[in-house]
């Protein structure tokens, strides 16, 4: 709660006043309004110097391994649960080199650190409109990780569940890729490292309809679509096709604006 600190001076309505007396009047007056702000000037100052922002914990870095022992940590219980708490353990990084994930599904609101690496804010109780939080997984880039013993502290400023709290690993097997030629003039296609591009889903250069959850063919469609996709693309890793009407065998749609919409399987080599 802010400190909130009034200044007001009362006047008194005076009468028979002479000239004389109204001058010395107004020049008593400016002067105990000069001394007033003095005095609230100082008082905020001293408030300045006295109120600190942020927490003990940022301050004193206790999610890095050398702030880790500046202070002493509880171990965690049934009535450990309140807000406004930072929590600690450690975990081992999986096997593989599929991409890293932090699951705060079962947290609040707060804030998360891996090896002393800001993770993100999360925040699970604000939900969308379809009652659900908007993000529950947080990426951890594997360069963040050593292999084993790696800290994770969470500030938690509402009652999650921590020990609800995964590291998971996400295994990408489908890419998709929608771009319009009044954005871009290629459209780029990449699998995950170690994985090739091995199975068109869905191709169309025209006007498709939908987005990469749901699609079909619109209006507008080049029949080539499919076939021009799969020859660039099969078997690679990644690849780039242009979006010219030259490359698909023809305008399908004169004077429209045309749109690429790719959908493919990843697999391993």
């Amino acid at each position: 709660m802010g400190n909130v600190i009034r200044c007001s001076v009362r006047f008194l309505q005076l009468h028979n006043f002479t000239e004389l007396g109204w001058k010395n009047l107004l020049s008593y007056i400016f002067t105990l309004l000069s001394i007033l702000f003095q005095v609230c000037a100082t008082v905020l100052t001293l408030l300045e110097t006295s109120t600190k922002v942020g927490l003990l914990g940022e301050k004193l870095e206790i999610y890095t391994d050398n702030g880790l022992n500046r202070i002493q940590w509880k171990k965690f219980g049934s009535s450990s649960r309140r807000p406004l708490t930072w929590y600690k353990t450690s975990f081992d990084a999986p096997e593989g080199s599929d991409p890293v994930v932090l699951n705060l599904g079962s947290m609040g609101k707060g804030q998360a650190w891996v090896n002393g690496q800001g993770i993100g804010r999360y925040w699970m109780s604000f939900h969308t409109p379809k009652a659900r939080p908007s993000q529950t997984r947080y990426h951890i880039p594997r360069s963040f990780l050593k292999r084993t013993g790696n800290l994770l502290v969470l500030l938690e400023e509402e009652m999650g569940y921590p020990t609800g709290i995964t590291v998971n690993t996400v295994s990408i097997t489908k890419v998709c890729h929608y771009v319009s030629e009044s954005h871009a003039s290629a459209a780029q296609i990449s699998c995950p490292q170690n994985q090739k591009i091995s199975q068109i889903l869905f191709a169309s250069f025209g006007t498709p309809l939908g987005d990469c959850k749901s699609y079909t063919i619109g209006n507008c469609h080049s029949p080539n679509s499919r076939a021009i996709i799969e020859k660039a693309c099969l078997g690679r890793e990644d690849c780039n096709i242009n979006l010219s009407k030259h490359i698909f065998g023809g305008d399908p749609c004169p004077g429209i604006t045309k749109s690429l919409l790719v959908d493919a399987r990843c697999s391993r080599h």
